[in-house]
């Protein structure tokens, strides 16, 4: 359900050509931050999208490696 949230990441590139392993390293990579930053968010994939865009200069490393090793940006 969560993984599904992750899909569209718009702002961060093509996320729809995400393997399900790419999301779910992604997903619990980021996972702390989409709590500490968008709690709200939960699995609404509109909401996780603006929340990691909107905080994408404050991402864990963790997160923002994650996400350029999916080959998103």
């Amino acid at each position: 359900v969560l993984l599904s949230a992750l899909a569209p990441l718009p702002a961060l590139g093509q996320a729809e050509n995400l393997s399900f392993s790419q999301r779910m390293s992604i997903y619990r990579a980021c996972k702390p931050d989409l709590d500490a930053k968008c709690p709200s968010a939960g699995t609404d994939s509109a909401r996780v999208s603006a929340c990691l865009r909107s905080n994408q200069a404050q991402l864990s490393q963790s997160c923002t490696t994650a996400i350029r090793q999916a080959g998103l940006r």
